[in-house]
């Protein structure tokens, strides 16, 4: 009897090794689905004195999609000189405080906002200045999974896509600070925290904002780093778009057919705004982010002149 005791301790004992070690692979192996599977395609431009040349024409290889300028960075890596590409007139001064990272993407209005509340304090986000904020003035806060309103800020989920999201009087603000966003559900099957998918209508004082949760997890896998979109709706002006202290006039403008998107059949032309970034031979670097994941072709070197 002990002997087929022992047969059925070794025989449970295996069973759980099997089930742990899917278990964890599942979640070593885990993908989520940001970013895209198109690649870029490269062709040369001019290098002059001029300040208006056209350094490089972008596609993307056949098959691809059609990607929305709001979740694109581009820049471009001229020896130790970095210039963004904007769609607009404008590129912004990165907001870091060392927990919250802000940047502008390549439609000129809308911010990728990286929020890392791995620390036992909150952290608190103004959606007017795109920054950090206190704890009595602030648009959202963050603890963990725990994200709140504001006081007397309103909200609403939408379930439209980040891009088609204008600005609805007829939008009823329903949620506030009182109750904690149902942004997110669980995975039991990799262990993950999964954005869902709504857009969330913001009221702060008087402005309109939407705001998309991306990702609970940096490149590294690691949890409590959230990711997230933000833009004011409608003609809203707000600090993080016309502090001089925040924003630039961007050295490289993108020349594109202006429908919001990046078309799959479409060319578009990295030109300087005003600067020579390049003058006679130089090298350089596209640097191109979709959802913050890297555009395949991209961070590859080009000689000009």
């Amino acid at each position: 009897m002990p002997r087929i005791d022992r047969r059925i301790a070794l025989m449970a004992l295996f069973m759980a090794s099997i089930v742990s070690t899917g278990y964890y692979l599942n979640i070593v192996t885990y993908e989520n689905t940001l970013g895209t599977q198109n690649t870029l395609a490269v062709n040369t431009g001019m290098s002059t004195e001029s300040t208006d040349d056209v350094i490089l024409d972008l596609s993307f290889a056949k098959g691809g999609e059609n990607l929305s300028w709001n979740s694109i960075q581009l820049e471009l890596n001229v020896d130790d000189a970095t210039y963004p590409c904007m769609v607009g007139g404008l590129s912004s001064v990165a907001q870091d405080n060392g927990t919250v990272l802000s940047k502008l993407n390549a439609d000129g209005k809308t911010f990728t906002i990286n929020i890392d509340t791995n620390g036992e304090d909150t952290q608190y986000l103004d959606l007017h200045t795109m920054s950090v904020s206190n704890e009595s003035s602030f648009s959202l806060s963050f603890l963990q999974t725990d994200i709140f309103l504001g006081e007397g800020r309103k909200g609403l989920a939408v379930e439209d896509d980040f891009s088609q999201v204008q600005a609805d009087e007829e939008y009823v603000l329903d949620e506030n600070g009182e109750e904690r966003l149902e942004w997110y559900s669980y995975d039991f099957s990799v262990h993950r925290i999964v954005p869902d998918s709504e857009v969330y209508i913001v009221e702060d004082r008087g402005v309109v904002f939407k705001v998309q949760f991306l990702n609970y997890y940096n490149s590294d896998g690691q949890p409590r780093h959230y990711t997230l979109l933000a833009a004011p709706l409608g003609n809203s002006s707000i600090p993080a778009l016309t502090d001089e202290s925040m924003v630039q006039v961007t050295p490289c403008s993108i020349v594109e057919d202006g429908d919001g998107v990046w078309s799959a059949e479409e060319v578009i032309s990295l030109q300087e705004n005003g600067i020579s970034i390049c003058d006679g031979e130089c090298t350089v670097t596209v640097v191109a982010l979709f959802e913050e994941k890297r555009i395949a072709g991209a961070d590859t070197t080009y000689s000009l002149g």
